[in-house]
């Protein structure tokens, strides 16, 4: 292999990950709806030809960026993987690190779910999402919580945790940026305290 092939090799995987990135930027900063492949170009400051030759679709290029914002979370998949904590205790740190990150880019959480048909496109895929996002840790934490061995069930409660801590994440980051209107009617505890108000009375 050339010195010339090697730089271009190096260049072109260079410009890959400056478009992933700018699109990454995009949809945190402004959401999915404003990250066009004319509006990736721009932030990448390239041209639409090279975005269309590296990803040769808008769908690829979002499925890649969603994986991306997923890696985002490391830190609170970490607590998963920490079996020296309690679950209980596992669990709920989880939940906090993953809301507070949440809360860095509002309106993300609702904008990952609308794009969740690019990250179970198939099987392998959804696999790979299942693995990022350390689902077996989790149904492993509410199994040691709840004595309960039915994978089904487990699931079950996985989706209705998940629901009801995020969802009202989701909730608020919809409302306009001027929410005083709103607080009499809507004005939630700290996420730690409404964990443990969940928890205390889900796992009876």
């Amino acid at each position: 292999m050339t010195r010339e092939h090697n730089i271009t090799a190096h260049t072109e995987k260079d410009t890959k990950q400056t478009i992933l990135e700018a699109t990454v930027d995009l949809i945190r900063n402004e959401g999915f709806s404003c990250a066009t492949m004319r509006n990736i170009a721009a932030k990448a400051e390239t041209n639409l030809a090279l975005v269309n030759y590296h990803y040769g679709s808008k769908e690829k290029l979002l499925a890649d960026a969603v994986k991306m914002l997923l890696s985002t979370f490391d830190d609170a998949f970490k607590v998963l993987e920490d079996d020296t904590m309690p679950p209980r205790e596992r669990l709920k740190e989880f939940f906090v690190r993953y809301i507070e990150e949440l809360k860095r880019y509002p309106g993300m959480a609702r904008q990952m779910l609308d794009q969740r048909h690019l990250i179970m496109s198939s099987l392998d895929e959804y696999t790979r999402y299942c693995k990022m996002m350390r689902l077996e840790k989790i149904l492993q934490a509410i199994q040691e919580i709840t004595g309960e061995q039915d994978k089904n069930k487990l699931m079950m409660m996985q989706l209705q945790i998940y629901g009801a801590v995020v969802v009202p994440v989701i909730m608020l980051s919809s409302l306009p940026e001027d929410k005083s209107d709103f607080v009499p009617v809507f004005n939630p505890p700290a996420i730690e305290e409404q964990i443990d108000g969940l928890f205390d009375r889900y796992f009876q």
